[in-house]
């Protein structure tokens, strides 16, 4: 009997052996391992970092960089400030930079004097950072993930100019004073298209200041000096609905097409209920997801651009400085899909 019991115990003492020794069981990697060759530690910590962010806008966001750290075996998170504020994004910065377990951070570029010197601090601290959205120019961001503005507007005018025969009048909402250069470069996109259609006659922009009230009272006040107006593009998460309203007080929503930008609720609602015809949006999920998987590369040498992969050392990066993500082009046609 106890011969039969050292057997047994022989048997499992050898089993757990080969268990621990396999392959499958590893739960740690360093850079320079192949991809896919190991799980890394689940402290490691990539961290999307945004003003803002009880926002709905930013939820796609949240869970971008919580699913590609899930697939990665990593943790991932969103953090911030619910304000608008450059010195409390000093402080998440810098306690993120604190942090030994935290990877890489990825953040839209809302404060780009202040930026820098953050960026340049997490770098000091081995901490890689890639930007969405709004890049960081002259900044240590490895990778800006995010849409060319001036085909952004371009596909906006295109939408619009599609669905009217690209001809008549089209009032342009758009905030030129606080919106930054994605401002500009939108209209540009904007008037683009319109110097490729003669009949397509796109008026000066009207200042809605990121507003719908303020731009449902501008456009308004456009409508009754053009009263023949054939669309409006609202380059502006809230310049769609102020266009519905101004159109709607106007009686003439059922004549004039609104093609606006971004896919918040009450823009898809109006979508689905026929008052906008199309929304623009970039796509805000794709930037951050990959953008958390290109930081993990870059910390693990799965990029073999080179025989050595210690990339810091060398001053380079194997990843490239700027990936545009794009738009999608939202209808009552596919509107089921984002609702």
């Amino acid at each position: 009997m106890k011969k039969s019991i050292t057997v047994i115990l022989v048997i499992l003492l050898s089993f757990a052996l080969f268990s621990a020794c396999s392959p499958t069981s590893s739960s740690s990697s360093s850079a320079g391992t192949s991809p896919g060759a190991a799980r890394v530690a689940s402290d490691e910590e990539y961290v999307f970092v945004t003003v803002l962010m009880n926002l709905e806008y930013f939820q796609q966001h949240r869970k971008a960089v919580e699913d590609a750290a899930r697939e990665l075996g990593v943790v991932g998170y969103m953090s911030g400030s619910n304000d608008y504020d450059a010195n409390e994004m000093i402080k998440v910065f810098e306690t993120l930079i604190q942090n030994p377990k935290v990877k890489g951070i990825i953040t839209p570029g809302h404060f780009q004097d202040v930026y820098r010197d953050m960026f340049d601090k997490a770098w000091d601290a081995g901490i890689p950072v890639a930007t969405v959205t709004l890049d960081v120019p002259n900044s240590r961001s490895l990778c800006t993930f995010g849409t060319n503005y001036v085909q952004y507007g371009y596909l906006m005018a295109k939408t619009l100019g599609d669905s009217i025969g690209n001809q008549g009048k089209v009032l342009v909402s758009q905030n030129l004073t606080q919106g930054g250069q994605p401002a500009y470069d939108i209209v540009e996109g904007i008037m683009k298209y319109a110097s490729e259609h003669p009949r397509l006659n796109v008026l000066q922009p009207l200042q809605d200041d990121s507003d719908a009230a303020v731009a449902a009272r501008v456009i308004g006040s456009a409508l009754q000096a053009n009263p023949d107006t054939a669309g409006i593009i609202g380059c502006q998460s809230v310049s769609g609905v102020g266009a519905v309203t101004a159109l709607r007080e106007a009686g003439m929503l059922s004549n004039v097409k609104i093609v606006c930008i971004d896919k918040d609720l009450p823009t898809l609602e109006a979508i689905r209920d026929g008052d906008i015809y199309a929304t623009v949006c970039g796509k805000q999920y794709t930037e951050v997801y990959y953008a958390t998987k290109f930081l993990y590369d870059y910390n693990h040498g799965n990029l073999e651009l080179l025989k050595s992969t210690d990339y810091r050392s060398l001053g380079v990066s194997p990843l490239p400085s700027f990936v545009d993500t794009g738009a999608l082009v939202i209808t009552k046609n596919n509107i089921h899909a984002f609702m």
